[in-house]
């Protein structure tokens, strides 16, 4: 089997895909030539990768250098000096901030998301500030997420698993609403003051979406984007561009 370069394929292996390895006879990589110990360059654009884990939620994206780390309790962790090295089948990247270290190790086996069954490329592993690791799917971050419509090509409507009503905690919910409130319907955001109209819904993994939507309130009218992440069946993380978010938990009936 011809080896192909690994910066084709490890991409998508940095960010860890919640998923599980598929047991196909044809899965296994080719070997690679192990880089020595002591080598550790910084890692190569080249290599930028996507990855997500289910239960946790966790998403690691590595591009232009560094690595992005959303999930729980976090949001836009940054990563800024990260270090790469070949394994045998793959790539590792290490990386520390003020307060941990992450570790992402890629490896070229085919993988399946064990809730969307969504199919990626390669399979990952993620340990944070030493909890892990956490196994999950990778994808180069060039490449969509499977699933996903191509450009110019996306959904309009949100996927029933956001749909319902959200408020910022069970008390809230019970009192018939807060200013958090927020009513998911395939084709509407109902926020408390405002009311968002995707035009275009895009599927960033198997427990996020990206909605692009007009929205109006208060006599105004604007475009803008969120990011909803759910955290469980339960929790839904609420975010922006610029990596704010808030919490909101799911209102029975």
């Amino acid at each position: 089997m011809r080896t192909r370069p690994i910066h084709l394929l490890l991409p998508a292996a940095l960010l860890l895909a919640a998923c599980r390895p598929a047991a196909t006879p044809d899965s296994a990589a080719a070997p690679l030539t192990a880089a020595p110990e002591t080598a550790a360059p910084a890692a190569s654009s080249d290599d930028d990768v996507v990855v997500s884990t289910n239960e946790p939620f966790w998403q690691a994206r590595f591009e232009r250098g560094a690595i992005v780390l959303s999930g729980p309790e976090e949001a836009g962790r940054l990563f800024s000096d990260v270090r790469s090295s070949m394994t045998a089948d793959g790539l590792r990247l290490d990386a520390s901030d003020a307060t941990g270290h992450i570790v992402v190790i890629v490896r070229r086996m085919r993988c399946e998301d064990d809730m969307s069954g969504a199919h990626f490329p390669l399979t990952g592993q993620l340990t944070i500030d030493g909890r892990g690791p956490f196994r999950g799917c990778a994808r180069p971050a060039s490449m969509p997420p499977p699933g996903e419509p191509g450009d110019g090509d996306a959904a309009v409507l949100i996927p029933d698993r956001f749909l319902g009503r959200w408020d910022a905690d069970e008390a809230a919910c019970r009192s018939g609403g807060s200013d958090m409130a927020l009513q998911i319907e395939p084709g509407a955001l109902r926020f408390h003051e405002s009311i968002a109209t995707p035009t275009s819904v895009r599927v960033l993994d198997g427990h996020a979406v990206r909605v692009d939507a007009d929205y109006e309130g208060e006599g105004e009218a604007w475009t803008d984007v969120r990011i909803l992440r759910l955290d469980g069946p339960d929790a839904l993380f609420v975010g922006d561009e610029a990596g704010g978010s808030a919490r909101r938990v799911r209102c029975d009936g």
